[in-house]
């Protein structure tokens, strides 16, 4: 068992005795999907594995977040409140500055040229080298930015 489902387990069941049943339901929500995992893996997974269940969830409670009607603000804080606890688990995430200068930084130690055809190599790098600490939607927004200026 791994040391975030471990983590996640310990938490849940604090959960239960203070009666939280948001945290409850999340958290047993992404225990439920790393354990399938794991199971069919037949193998603990690794803390990266674990993260990207967590990121999963994150990602998909900021879509609902996106389709919540205007006038349902108790469903939107809620999902809030999810997003808040999923993203406690995650590792410090990477500000848009920082992910701005390792994209510089990796563009000129490839000697890539800021042209769109070396936007898929330099996003698979920054998303492999720091997993867990920024999401491919934040990379490639800055991304296509640095791009789109450094073409004119």
């Amino acid at each position: 068992m791994g040391e975030l489902l471990l983590q996640l387990r310990k938490d849940n069941m604090k959960a239960m005795k203070e009666h939280d049943s948001l945290t409850k339901g999340v958290l047993s929500l992404v225990i439920a999907a790393i354990t399938l995992a794991e199971k069919e893996a037949g193998h603990t997974l690794e803390k990266n594995d674990e993260l990207a269940y967590i990121q999963r969830e994150i990602k998909q409670t900021n879509e609902t977040i996106e389709s919540i009607p205007e006038n349902r603000e108790d469903l939107k804080e809620e999902a809030q409140k999810k997003l808040a606890l999923l993203s406690s688990y995650l590792p410090k995430q990477l500000s848009e500055e920082e992910i701005h200068q390792i994209i510089e930084q990796i563009l000129q130690e490839k000697g890539l040229e800021p042209l769109k055809r070396n936007q898929g190599p330099v996003m698979r790098e920054i998303l492999d080298k720091y997993k867990g600490q920024t999401d491919g939607k934040t990379v490639n927004r800055i991304l296509g930015t640095i791009l789109a200026l450094k073409n004119k």
